[in-house]
């Protein structure tokens, strides 16, 4: 029997965290054995699965400038609260319909940013599994409700728009996509508990079959390290103690709560807290301060390779991962796998990945006296190495990218055996 095939949508096969999570995916269910292919608007690896999905000559530079065009439709609302919003009005994305209608399983991930609009999907006649990055998919064009309740009902009056008007871009997103939905063989898959509630309680996926599968990493790389060489490699003080926060645009997206990092860290040196560190990667880097509260702020920029990502992890004591709203973010999947704890705000999808006082602290979302308790907590237990063992243990268990494919591939031949039998059926009556 041929292997099944699989073609995965993504906005892009190396940009943000979500392509990111998903081309390791695409990667391990060809390591066990599917015919796996990356179908992109965005291709920047050199790799001969990872297939760009875009009329030819477009690029990069015409990717952005739709994305931008797109973008543009929010100018209608100057109240907006400048929070995420991807409206799916003009499109780059072209789906290569031979590539398509020789899958017995198409995987959509995140497929905003003007990469494709919901139309398109209307022509995939194979199952087809939708990993949810956040909640784009199932809601008028936010990413995160933020408290909001809309995408329950119909969207409209959108808070993150500053709309008072029912039938506003939100309200028209959700119709888009109802339409799209209507005939598809849908399937979605939730990484975190947290955005499976959400899905369910959608008035689009709401009655859809919703599986739970988290988010994997790679627990080859992302490995516990000496501490000490891991300091000394990346250029870190080698004695005293080191915290950690990253994460994309770490120092500038409100939701990644960098604001209460600072303010956690402030609570810790009126504490009395003395001989640490802070070590910030994924934020800005000109202008950025180089102390808080008196401690000095080392600042790594933008990472782009995953040994060195896994040896910052391993040299820092503790995570602090202040998100206000997440689903499962890789920056937590792949601290625990490298044996650090973290401490957390209880936000989304977080605590999947935190056994509270085991491997790591979770602090009611917002309250920063609270968190900076739970670093100190953390840096002061006597068993500090089995906290550090705890973390690992918990990666291995939950979170072992293999182990997570393995399920993708039990999922996608059942849907594709349901598929093909169904064919079959409507083939004998025709008869």
């Amino acid at each position: 029997m041929k292997p099944l095939s699989v073609v995965h949508l993504a906005q892009s096969d190396s940009e943000g965290g979500a392509n990111k999570a998903a081309y390791r995916i695409h990667k391990n269910l060809q390591t066990l054995g599917l015919r796996s292919t990356f179908h992109v608007g965005r291709k920047l690896r050199d790799d001969p699965s990872v297939v760009p999905a875009h009329w030819p000559g477009v690029g990069r530079l015409g990717s952005d400038v739709v994305a931008y065009l797109n973008a543009r439709t929010l100018r209608s609302y100057p109240h907006r609260l400048g929070t995420p919003f991807s409206p799916s009005c003009l499109r780059y994305g072209h789906l290569d319909r031979g590539l398509i209608a020789g899958a017995d399983v198409v995987c959509a991930h995140w497929i905003a940013g003007a990469f494709l609009n919901f139309g398109q999907l209307k022509g995939i006649a194979a199952p087809l599994v939708w990993r949810l990055s956040d909640i784009w998919p199932f809601s008028g064009g936010c990413h995160y409700p933020g408290g909001c309740s809309g995408f329950e009902r119909a969207c409209g009056g959108c808070p993150q728009l500053g709309s008072t008007e029912e039938h506003d871009l939100s309200r028209r997103g959700l119709r888009a996509r109802e339409a799209a939905y209507g005939d598809l063989d849908l399937t979605i898959v939730a990484p975190s508990r947290w955005i499976a509630g959400l899905a369910g309680r959608s008035s689009l996926f709401g009655g859809r079959r919703i599986e739970h599968i988290p988010t994997g990493v790679d627990l080859q790389v992302f490995r516990p390290r000496d501490r000490l060489a891991a300091r000394h490699t990346i250029g870190l003080p080698e004695s005293g103690t080191i915290v950690l926060f990253g994460a994309l645009s770490a120092t500038d997206d409100p939701r990644k709560g960098y604001a209460h990092l600072l303010r956690t860290i402030e609570n810790l040196a009126a504490a009395g807290r003395r001989d640490l560190s802070l070590v910030v990667f994924g934020g800005a880097t000109q202008g950025a301060a180089t102390s808080i509260a008196g401690y000095p702020v080392h600042h790594l920029g933008s990472i782009g390779s995953e040994e060195r990502l896994a040896e910052i992890y391993s040299a820092a004591d503790v995570l602090i991962a202040p998100f206000l709203e997440d689903n499962l973010p890789n920056v937590v999947l792949e601290a625990v796998a490298c044996g650090t704890p973290v401490a957390a705000f209880a936000a989304g999808g977080i605590p999947d990945a935190i056994d509270h006082q085991v491997n790591g602290y979770l602090a009611s979302t917002g309250d920063d006296a609270e968190l900076a308790r739970g670093v100190a907590s953390l840096l002061d237990r006597p068993d500090a190495a089995h906290v550090r063992s705890a973390a690992r243990r918990l990666a291995e268990t939950r979170f072992d990218l293999l182990d997570c494919a393995r399920r993708y591939i039990a999922l996608f031949e059942e849907l594709a055996e349901a598929s093909r039998s169904q064919i079959d059926k409507t083939a004998g009556r025709r008869h």
